[in-house]
């Protein structure tokens, strides 16, 4: 995409974990449809170590309800 200005500049909005996911499979997958994944190696590992962070954290938040429920159930066995 491109303006009279020059190339149009992409907006993107990172505000859940899985935005930003969904970001690192897109440039990923063109990282790797060109094969410059070996010229992009580093790049390929901190795309990969972020990516996983970000599973991370939406697990995490996953567990954490899961456990609030099982601490709500509990108080009201008592």
């Amino acid at each position: 995409m491109s303006t009279e200005n020059g190339p149009k500049a992409l907006r993107i909005a990172l505000k859940k974990p899985d935005d930003a996911r969904r970001l690192i499979r897109r440039v990923l997958a063109q990282i790797f449809s060109e094969n410059a994944e070996v010229q992009s190696a580093g790049k390929v590992a901190n795309l990969l170590t972020v990516w996983l962070k970000a599973w991370e954290i939406d697990k995490i938040s996953d567990i954490e309800k899961r456990v609030e429920v099982l601490e709500k159930a509990k108080e009201k066995d008592k």
